[in-house]
């Protein structure tokens, strides 16, 4: 039986204002309901803080609610020897918080590089890969130690969709990296999700539950408000937008019996990035998730 639970990216807006502590959102999605919590740190850094760390362990003992999962972003294409090594020392870091905390499972991004979606093409996806298997396989070796598997997030618009997600993970070929699979995440690339998730479901170690609102791109749009983002776009023109999990475009409920059916028992985890308050949203989305595995 899996763990319902949350990122807490979800109460990140909260966290990088200021109203709460990073052990203030541990607490506050143990209240929403959260059965297991993903540390994700946005707003604070766990890398370079052991006494956070050890904050957090605190709590998660004292409140009887694993941490479930860590989850950042890095990237190793389009760098120089120097700035690849670099990334790499930094990820290791986070591996060293991650196990100091007792979890077992950590995602890294891979091409978390700044350039125009028209570039992330199959052809420089194709010159780009020999770069990010070397990254993984570096982090799955160094990971090893602590019992840990490296995961990879289908994220963004050059390592997302079920091919080359697919493709990384067997060129890695290690047996301590896995796939956080985002069921949302797949529409960024247009990919369709719930075909998505049955095509890989299979390499799961950790899930993430998301929902989006989704448009035409000929279609006016406010982008922004207030200089935080509220649409943006797939690599094919459509628009996305955040929803609380079930209210969204995507066919939850046909993504969730594919999840159950494939006998998948790991960490399930809401990554709410829409725009109502996001503890409303989160509570509403963790109790839809619970309710949803009980009827699918």
């Amino acid at each position: 039986m899996p763990k319902f639970g949350a990122s807490t990216y979800c109460l990140n807006k909260k966290i990088t204002s200021g109203e709460y502590s990073p052990v203030q959102a541990f607490e506050r999605l143990c209240d929403l309901g959260a059965q297991v919590v993903e540390i994700c740190p946005i707003g604070f850094d766990t890398s370079e803080d052991p006494a956070l760390c050890e904050a957090l362990a605190k709590a998660s003992r004292e409140r009887g609610i694993p941490l479930g999962n860590y989850s950042t972003g890095s990237n190793f294409i389009l760098l120089t020897t120097e700035q690849f090594d670099a990334n790499i020392a930094k990820a290791k870091k986070h591996i060293d918080a991650a196990a100091s905390m007792g979890i077992r499972t950590i995602r890294f991004d891979c091409a978390y590089a700044n350039r125009p979606i028209s570039e992330n093409t199959p052809e420089r996806f194709d010159e780009e890969l020999p770069d990010i298997v070397r990254g993984y396989r570096l982090l799955c070796d160094y990971a090893k130690q602590f019992g840990m598997t490296v995961q990879i997030e289908n994220h963004g618009y050059h390592a997302n969709g079920a091919e080359r997600v697919r493709r990384i993970i067997t060129a890695v070929g290690r047996d301590n990296f896995g796939h956080q699979l985002d069921v949302g995440n797949y529409i960024c690339v247009d990919d369709v999700p719930e075909m998505s998730v049955r095509r890989m479901i299979g390499f799961a170690t950790t899930i993430h539950m998301k929902d989006f609102y989704v448009r035409s791109g000929d279609r006016f749009i406010e982008a922004s408000d207030g200089g935080h983002c509220i649409w943006f776009g797939t690599s094919g023109g459509r628009r996305l937008r955040g929803s609380i999990l079930g209210q969204g475009d995507l066919d939850i409920p046909d993504i969730m019996k594919v999840i159950k059916d494939s006998g998948y028992d790991g960490n399930i985890m809401l990554e709410f990035e829409g725009v109502e308050d996001c503890d409303y949203a989160t509570g509403k989305s963790i109790a839809y998730m619970k309710q949803l595995w009980d009827n699918v």
